[in-house]
């Protein structure tokens, strides 16, 4: 990956392991789209790699909604439970 896509995954994972350490049952993080996205239909890139990491630490996806920044990109909220 590159260097903000693995920034933001790092941050990303240390924000999904606070949670956890909280005893947090659940965790809502906003993944946005990379600014060289570009406009075809296809998988957003990162999205699916932050998924199965955030997976990984013992959160599963509850819920899902997606919506527009101001620019008009989508932005992602998935709600993630805590795994008993």
């Amino acid at each position: 990956m590159g260097i903000i896509k693995d920034a933001k995954l790092d941050a990303l994972r240390k924000e999904a392991e606070r949670a956890l350490q909280e005893g947090r049952w659940v965790f809502a993080p906003r993944l946005n789209t990379p600014a060289t996205q570009h406009n075809f239909s296809g998988s957003i890139s990162g999205w699916a790699e932050m998924i199965e990491m955030i997976e990984s630490l013992g959160w599963g996806m509850a819920h899902w909604s997606v919506s527009t920044d101001p620019k008009g990109r989508p932005e992602a909220y998935p709600l993630f439970r805590r795994r008993a």
